[in-house]
């Protein structure tokens, strides 16, 4: 993971106000990692298995790479608008991928898909990319100011995680994990500097 570019990102994110938007994300993340162009598209995946996922542009064996010629995001038909918002910008931090971690080849993504039945410590650097890129887009949809409010404001019952959802317009699933006690512990080691 290149983290000094991530942290350009997180640093601007940290500079905006909820509900943080893709139209503003998405062109700074492909002028922080010098990327050309990514395209969204929405197609038909079973959402049990997926929500969403990427494809490098280096992957030219898949349909959809070859038709549009850049990095896509392909997101399921049918979520809402938060869940959508979500799993696109958690797909759009695999532009931050280092080689090793990437999904560019058949293979890879057969090899992701198989690690969703292995445990944690035998998981591909795909799919530990992944996971990553969970807790990339939760510090970029809530900068830590907002979280800091919210914390104190959930401790004090003033706030729930329905209306925090609300607020950052993500999925309230993804709420508790903005207040994990690990969360902030997580975030420093993605945005540490590596000099």
């Amino acid at each position: 993971m290149n983290r000094a570019q991530y942290r350009q990102l997180y640093d601007f994110c940290q500079t905006l106000n909820p509900k943080v938007s893709r139209k503003v994300i998405v062109p700074k993340t492909v002028e922080i990692t010098g990327t050309t162009k990514v395209r969204t598209i929405m197609t038909s995946i079973d959402t049990k298995v997926s929500r969403g996922y990427f494809l490098s542009c280096k992957n030219v064996e898949h349909q959809f790479v070859r038709d549009l010629g850049h990095d896509v995001i392909v997101l399921a038909r049918g979520m809402n608008k938060c869940w959508e918002r979500f799993v696109n910008t958690k797909e759009l931090m695999h532009l931050f991928d280092d080689d090793a971690e990437k999904t560019d080849s058949p293979e890879k993504f057969v090899e992701l898909l198989s690690d969703f039945e292995a445990a944690p410590d035998d998981l591909s650097p795909q799919a530990r990319s992944d996971a990553k890129g969970v807790w990339m887009a939760l510090a970029c949809l809530c900068p830590e100011n907002r979280r800091l409010e919210f914390q104190a404001l959930r401790a004090k019952a003033r706030i729930d995680n329905y209306k925090i959802a609300l607020e950052l317009r993500i999925p309230e699933y993804y709420v508790p994990w903005l207040f994990n006690k690990e969360y902030r512990k997580t975030i420093d080691e993605l945005i540490r500097d590596d000099h």
